[in-house]
């Protein structure tokens, strides 16, 4: 009888897909609908933010809650539960909300319920599950997803919303996404390889393929085989290091997709302009993620890392005052690649750092705290414009912070597991398996 072809390169496939309608039109184009949202309902620019960052605040705040609803559902249970919230949402923004607080609600609270439930924890935790030996290019093929649908999500959004004359086809466009999301975790999503009895990377045990399996090649790449538990990576000083790391990063982020629009609209450009600059940084990810493909499972991730938090702070600094082309090219250059990068590295860093059992807990933690603190970014930043007309501050805020995280980053070396307390070796001595 033949041997079954190893499902995990199908599933990645539709891990794609997922992240694809999930990850990349909802993050990337709700700046554009919100801008054009904000002038037919009379928003300043703190109104304009705070949806943004509600938005963000629930892509983070219950992570933990869908860590636990991972671990004890499962994965394809999150992703359909995820898009169906989502779906939700998007169909009470174009039937329903014309209120400020019901757009808050709708686009923020709502909206990022689904996308933390459908979208990157439980599709990277089952990616991991399925990959060790290429497991930071099955990271970078899947987290490429987000980026290519931010490539057509701002000026296809724009695009819509101008021949129709309303800022809710946007929304209708993202329920779309949302049911098709829906549809392909119920049809294709698996938890792990065990499910259809076969092996992470389709290699079984003992194989001579499998040689070296989890082990870093020569020193360069550090993988644990050290079977960590939740609690113990959660209280690991360097979980906590890689995190404030990616606060300025995060916060750049949501700044560029929250404000990123009207900033260019204040140096003269078109919202046209303002899409397609949003589109081309979208599009740059992809160079991050595959670079970081290519080299993470050779380089250790942690100093592709700091590359990327420090490209990032230079896509801030240029962004200030681009009123040319050149800067606005080498903006969505340096900043999308950045991103792209820095994303891939932190998702391949916990999954090496801390080993399968524990990767949810700290991807978990990770989502609840990153999307948090870069929540403030929209809202704040907003508030400071309209407080002294001006975004200057808040970016070079941004960039110093980015650059520091840079070089933190060299220093979050590999965590050495705590050794089991003397009660808890008692007790396996005394209940052995």
């Amino acid at each position: 009888m033949a041997k079954p072809k190893f499902y995990g390169w199908k599933l990645l496939a539709a891990y794609w897909l997922i992240l694809f309608s999930v990850l990349g039109w909802p993050p990337y184009g709700s700046g554009v609908i919100n801008t054009w949202m904000a002038e037919s309902l009379g928003f300043d620019r703190t109104m304009l933010g705070l949806p943004y960052s509600v938005f963000m605040f629930m892509c983070g705040l219950p992570a933990p809650l869908v860590a636990m609803l991972v671990t004890r559902k499962g994965t394809r249970f999150a992703m359909i539960a995820g898009s169906l919230v989502l779906l939700a949402a998007c169909l009470y923004m174009a039937l329903f909300a014309d209120r400020f607080w019901e757009a808050v609600f709708g686009a923020g609270i709502l909206a990022g319920a689904g996308v933390v439930m459908g979208g990157a924890l439980p599709v990277q935790t089952s990616t991991m599950r399925w990959f060790v030996r290429r497991r930071a290019l099955a990271f970078a093929i899947v987290l490429s997803a987000g980026g290519i649908g931010g490539v057509f999500a701002p000026p296809v959004l724009n695009y819509v919303i101008e021949r129709t004359g309303t800022w809710r086809a946007g929304w209708w466009v993202f329920a779309g996404f949302a049911l098709l999301s829906a549809v392909i975790a119920i049809v294709f999503a698996r938890d792990q390889p065990s499910d259809l009895g076969q092996h992470p990377d389709g290699i079984e045990p003992g194989a001579p393929a499998a040689t070296g399996v989890g082990k870093a090649p020569a020193g360069r790449v550090h993988k644990t085989e050290e079977s960590w538990i939740a609690r113990e990576a959660v209280r690991s000083p360097t979980l906590w290091l890689l995190l404030f790391c990616t606060c300025g990063m995060s916060m750049s982020y949501t700044w560029f997709l929250s404000h990123g629009v009207a900033h260019l609209q204040d140096l003269g450009h078109t919202k046209a302009v303002g899409a397609l600059v949003a589109s081309s940084m979208a599009a740059t990810t992809l160079l991050g993620k595959f670079a970081v493909g290519l080299l993470g499972d050779r380089v250790e991730p942690r100093y592709l890392f700091a590359v990327s938090i420090a490209l990032i702070a230079v896509g801030v600094l240029l962004i200030v005052d681009a009123s040319g082309p050149v800067s606005l090219w080498a903006f969505g250059i340096a900043f999308g690649v950045g991103w792209g990068g820095g994303l891939t590295c932190l998702m391949t860093i916990l999954a090496n750092y801390y080993g399968p059992k524990a990767y949810p807990a700290a991807v978990g933690v990770a989502l609840a705290v990153q999307p948090t603190v870069s929540a403030i970014s929209p809202a704040l930043s907003g508030y400071l414009y309209d407080m002294h007309g001006s975004y200057a501050p808040t970016l070079y805020t941004l960039a110093a912070l980015c650059f520091v995280s840079a070089l933190l980053m060299t220093r979050a070396r590999p965590p050495v597991r705590p050794a089991p307390s003397a009660d808890a070796t008692r007790a396996a001595l005394d209940h052995p398996r």
